[in-house]
């Protein structure tokens, strides 16, 4: 039996390296503590050197409109923070948060939460 569990563990561990990051990350999450994870990271890590809470112009992109110049999907932005953006000041952050790709969720549902671009 604990055979088979493994064995069953490894198959669908294989199956998702298969995947790209779009069939790994799905909606945004709407939990408040989610949400308020992503605020912290986004605070501390991205709102404390690039992008800010408001549209007051600079070289980093305001991140609550409803304009995504690198994609708007979920997909498109986790893609994004863990990729970076060749040629500009977004550096990759895949693998550099502490809870890792669950962070990454976490920014996004916070983004979604506080933008001013409500769907």
């Amino acid at each position: 039996m604990r055979v088979r569990n493994l064995l069953a563990s490894a198959a669908a561990a294989l199956l998702l390296a298969g995947c790209d990051d779009a069939a790994r990350t799905t909606a945004a999450p709407t939990d408040p503590a989610v949400i308020a994870r992503g605020k912290a990271l986004f605070t501390g890590t991205c709102g404390a050197y690039c992008h800010k809470m408001t549209d007051t112009g600079g070289d980093a992109l305001f991140l609550f409109d409803c304009e995504w110049k690198h994609g708007s999907t979920d997909a498109d932005i986790f893609r994004t923070i863990n990729n970076g953006v060749a040629g500009t000041r977004m550096v990759a952050f895949g693998g550099a948060f502490p809870e890792g790709d669950k962070d990454a969720r976490a920014l996004i549902a916070y983004l979604r939460s506080a933008s001013q671009c409500k769907q």
